[in-house]
C-alpha cells in the first residue's frame, strides 16, 4: 500500500528532489515498521505519529535541522498529493553567525582597494558605507549624489529605498566621509546613481559581491567576506565600543529591537580572553 501510495508522487519530481524524497520516504516507512508493526498508509498518518517521527531524528540520529525538515518537507508533500494537510512544524533552524571582520581585516580589505582609478575609489567608497556606515547593498546602489551631505566635522546619507521602503538619515563617520569626498572629486559627472560601472550602467548586488570578494582575495583574509559581512562587521564593532542597541537600531533600519539583537553573539576572542583571565 505504502509503496502504491509513494510511486506516483515520486514520479511528478526528478532529479535531486526525487532522489532525495524518495530516500526520505522510504527511511520514514522503515521507521513507522519497527515502531508500530505495520506499514504507514498516508490516508491514516496523524500528526502525532509524525511528530514522533521528527522526535526520534532529532534525539536518537541525532540529524541537523536542515535534514530533518527535508523529511518532514517530503512526508508534508506525499499528504497533500493525496489531499489531506499534515499540520506538523519543521525544526527551528538556527543562523549561522556572520563572521565580522576585525580591525586589521578591515585595514587590509580596504588597502586592497587603494588605486587612484575612479573604479577603485568607487569600490572603496561602497565598502565603506557598507562596514563603517551599515548601509545594506542595495541601500547603496540606491544612492544619489544629492543624498550625500559632506561637511567639514560631520556627514551623512539618505537613504530613500530601506527595508519595508522607509526612509532614514545614516551618520558618516570621518573614515567614510574621506572615501566618499575622494571618490566624488573622481567620479565622472553623470546623473543617476551615485555609484555607476564602467559603461555608466546601474551596478547590481552580484557587481558589488565580486567586488568585495576579489578584494578579500588580494587581501588575503582567507575567509569568504560579502558585503553583508561588512554590515556585520559595522554593527558588531558599534556595539564593541559601547553604543547601545537602541541606537544601532535606528541607524541600520531594523523595524524591529529582536533583529538588531542578533549582532550580540560573543567575540570568540574576547570570550577566551576573559577565560584567561579567570
Amino acid at each position: 500500500m505504502w509503496d502504491e501510495q509513494v510511486q506516483p508522487f515520486l514520479e511528478q519530481h526528478s532529479g535531486i528532489t526525487r532522489r532525495r524524497y524518495g530516500d526520505a520516504l522510504r527511511e520514514f516507512a522503515e521507521w513507522y515498521r519497527a515502531t508500530y508493526g505495520e506499514s504507514p498508509d498516508i490516508r491514516l498518518l496523524t500528526p502525532q505519529e509524525v511528530r514522533e517521527y521528527v522526535s526520534y531524528l532529532t534525539t536518537v540520529r541525532r540529524l541537523k535541522a536542515a535534514s530533518v525538515n527535508v523529511c518532514l518537507a517530503a512526508i508534508r508533500s506525499l499528504a497533500r498529493f493525496h489531499e489531506r494537510e499534515l499540520r506538523v512544524r519543521g525544526v527551528r533552524q538556527e543562523r549561522p553567525l556572520v563572521e565580522a571582520l576585525d580591525g586589521r581585516e578591515l585595514g587590509r580589505l580596504l588597502a586592497a582597494l587603494e588605486r587612484d582609478d575612479w573604479v577603485s575609489r568607487r569600490n572603496r567608497a561602497m565598502v565603506a558605507l557598507m562596514a563603517r556606515a551599515g548601509l545594506r547593498v542595495g541601500e547603496v546602489l540606491a544612492l544619489k549624489p544629492e543624498d550625500v551631505e559632506l561637511n567639514a566635522r560631520s556627514g551623512r546619507v539618505l537613504v530613500r529605498k530601506g527595508k519595508g521602503m522607509k526612509e532614514r538619515w545614516v551618520p558618516l563617520s570621518a573614515e567614510a566621509r574621506r572615501e566618499l569626498r575622494e571618490y566624488l572629486e573622481v567620479r565622472p559627472q553623470r546623473s543617476g546613481p551615485l555609484f555607476f560601472s564602467r559603461t555608466y550602467q546601474p551596478l547590481t548586488g552580484r557587481d558589488v559581491q565580486r567586488v568585495v570578494a576579489e578584494a578579500a582575495r588580494r587581501a588575503g583574509l582567507g575567509k569568504r567576506v560579502t558585503p553583508h559581512t561588512l554590515r556585520h562587521t559595522f554593527a558588531t564593532r558599534f556595539l564593541q565600543v559601547g553604543g547601545d542597541l537602541a541606537t544601532l537600531q535606528t541607524v541600520l533600519g531594523h523595524a524591529s529591537l529582536s533583529t538588531t539583537a542578533r549582532y550580540l553573539h560573543p567575540d570568540a576572542g574576547r570570550v577566551q580572553e576573559m577565560v584567561e583571565e579567570l
